[in-house]
């Protein structure tokens, strides 16, 4: 019984975890407490969110190992803290938020059963769906989130507080506070990670002003948080990742900037857009570097003869 109680743990705190693609218990525990220092009811519906996306997986017999590490968690998650951010909360609301976890969950094993790297994506069609159907029939009130706590306003540290920010705006929340402990939580498990998030978000910040971007969705990181999740899925010690990290961000803020710029939501598409590009350039070089390597062997094996 408890062994059971402490993997149903481990697998909803992971969850949280994989939405910046870390697998750490402790590092999703940081997430969630980042979400109640902004909003406990975020927080509350964040969790609920999760919990049902990892019982689907788990009542329709989805791979345990994947359940345990936190993989129907994430897109759920999402799902509903994001619905929680742009609408007033009612049963529709709610409704909407429950179904929206489970065809999460199912988009997320498709995915996996196919082998599509979907990343977000089944959050991205979701809430994009749900934004659209529920602004159609007006059956939702649209809310303008607050932050709860704000305490940070040093106008000369604006720049260096976007990353805060950046790291927040990942999972709709707007302090720095908060973004700077879901970098914490990244640096735990993975230190570099979250260096190259840091420097991505600078990179974003540097492309979005060279595009003039408006200044104060620069600094509260709309532009950057599509960086952030960049940084993450690239980083490595090899040099080369720091080259897959960089094209990424431009391809990112590039595609974020025009979504803006036509009135489109963004959520994490320019993220998923970055990875669906960077993704096949960086395997067909690890393939032609495979091949070259085995031509090498091959020649040194004839002269060795």
């Amino acid at each position: 019984m408890y062994t059971s109680i402490k993997l149903g743990v481990q697998s909803i705190l992971r969850g949280f975890g994989q939405v910046m693609l870390q697998r750490n218990a402790w590092t999703g525990l940081l997430f969630l407490l980042a979400i109640c220092y902004d909003s406990f009811l975020m927080a509350g519906i964040a969790l609920i969110s999760n919990i049902i996306g990892t019982l689907t997986a788990k009542l329709l017999k989805f791979r345990e190992l994947n359940i345990e590490n936190g993989i129907y968690g994430f897109n759920a998650t999402l799902t509903g803290i994001a619905l929680a951010f742009y609408f007033q909360l009612n049963s529709i609301v709610l409704l909407t938020i429950f179904i929206g976890c489970i065809l999460s969950t199912l988009l997320m094993e498709l995915s996996i059963r196919y082998k599509i790297p979907v990343f977000t994506f089944p959050f991205i069609l979701i809430v994009g769906i749900a934004l659209m159907v529920l602004n159609i029939f007006e059956i939702a009130e649209k809310s303008i989130p607050e932050n709860v706590v704000d305490i940070i306003k040093f106008e000369e540290l604006t720049d260096f507080f976007v990353q805060g920010h950046a790291f927040g705006q990942v999972l709709f929340q707007g302090s720095e506070v908060a973004g700077l402990i879901f970098l914490l939580g990244v640096y735990i498990n993975s230190p570099i990670a979250a260096l190259y998030a840091f420097v991505a978000t600078t990179i974003s910040v540097a492309i979005s002003h060279f595009g003039k971007g408006p200044l104060d969705m620069i600094n509260s990181g709309m532009y950057s948080f599509n960086a952030v999740l960049c940084g993450i899925a690239f980083s490595g010690p090899k040099p080369r990742d720091g080259v897959f990290v960089f094209i990424s961000v431009v391809v990112a803020t590039l595609f974020d900037m025009l979504m803006v710029h036509y009135g489109w939501t963004t959520l994490t598409f320019p993220f998923v857009v970055a990875m669906w590009v960077v993704l096949p350039i960086r395997g067909l070089l690890t393939y032609i570097e495979s091949k070259i390597i085995k031509l090498n062997q091959i020649i040194l094996s004839k002269k060795q003869k």
